[in-house]
């Protein structure tokens, strides 16, 4: 999944935690779930880096700064710092520890750009639900 989609959903799943202090493990929660899914990635780390930006950037200018909301984004977001770090030569395939990426856990296959526009579409419902919300 996208990294702006791995981001709205712990976002979501942050602020409906129980408790703020498990956003983060529903947020790592989420990763998991997303990736098994057929999905399709951007090549250019940099092209995911810009939009989950602009995503935090669209909570906070819409007022939402709650630890739960935000603690929930970024865990959802975490596992990917290891295909950041990958894609960009500085560790192996072999250094790799989240399952989703080192295969104990299946990742979903790659689908077409048509994954790619309801990526879109979900993840600007959930954030803009999350700012009309107020959360």
């Amino acid at each position: 999944m996208c990294v702006f989609t791995h981001f709205a959903a712990g976002a979501l799943l942050g602020a409906y935690a129980p408790y703020a202090w498990l956003a983060p493990v529903f947020g790592l929660g989420s990763h998991v779930a997303l990736d098994v899914l057929p999905h399709y990635d951007f090549e250019d780390i940099r092209v995911e880096i810009l939009l989950w930006l602009l995503c935090m950037g669209l909570l906070l200018l819409g007022g939402v700064y709650s630890f739960a909301v935000i603690a929930g984004g970024l865990a959802g977001v975490l596992p990917d710092l290891e295909n950041l770090l990958w894609k960009t030569g500085v560790i192996g395939e072999d250094k790799k520890i989240f399952p989703g990426h080192t295969g104990i856990i299946p990742h979903g296959p790659k689908a077409g750009k048509f994954n790619l526009a309801l990526q879109f579409v979900l993840s600007a419902a959930v954030l803009g639900f999350l700012v009309w919300r107020g959360a």
